[in-house]
């Protein structure tokens, strides 16, 4: 597999026709995928300039709500680099790459993966953003998570579950539903059910 790191010129060269992608129809999702476009897609995620960022991180989320690509997508390395993007200071960046670990996460292999590489804090991290379209993908990323016995544990240990109960009091329904059933997920845990009261999410519910 070729090397990660792209010189300007690459860049500017894949980056020139990505611009058309983050609003894919679903034929042309899959046409790009079976051309072998997912490669220099995942590659562009390592760009150092941040609309290369935000227009492969647009066409990945595109591409990663066929459930056919959720395998593909992380196969060709884009884990690392969607995490990393969790942590760009670009509220439209961080709402991408939340919503493609959203979307990939519904794969049961990819929720263990995604939690592997370390996406868990990031995400949590993202419960305190000002800005609603980022709290939605970044709650249903570890609502799709939270569905694995494994992860309930890490979502508890990482402090998740303080910023999930104070999004029930969100004025936007979209952020209340997504934490809603997170909660309602990680509830099937004794334990957990014990936190979620202590962290006082029964009179929001």
């Amino acid at each position: 597999k070729n090397s990660r790191s792209l010189t300007r010129r690459e860049e500017e060269r894949r980056g020139s026709g990505v611009g058309t992608m983050p609003n894919l129809g679903f034929v042309n999702a899959e046409l790009i995928v079976q051309e072998g476009g997912l490669a220099p897609l995942v590659e562009l995620l390592s760009s150092s300039n941040e609309g290369l960022q935000q227009q492969s991180a647009g066409a990945l989320w595109s591409l990663s709500v066929n459930a056919e690509n959720h395998i593909k997508i992380v196969r060709e390395g884009s884990l690392p680099y969607l995490v990393r993007l969790l942590q760009s200071a670009n509220h439209k960046i961080q709402e991408q790459a939340a919503g493609t670990l959203r979307n990939l996460a519904v794969n049961d292999d990819n929720k263990m993966k995604i939690v592997q590489e370390g996406a868990l804090p990031h995400l949590i991290g993202l419960l305190r953003s000002s800005h609603d379209s980022v709290l939605i993908q970044a709650s249903g990323s570890i609502r799709n998570l939270s569905v694995h016995p494994q992860n309930e544990f890490k979502i508890v240990q990482e402090g998740g579950i303080k910023p999930m109960v104070d999004l029930l009091r969100s004025p936007n329904y979209k952020v209340v539903e997504q934490a809603a059933v997170c909660l309602r997920n990680l509830s099937v845990n004794d334990a957990n059910e014990i936190k979620i009261a202590e962290e006082g999410a029964l009179p929001p519910l």
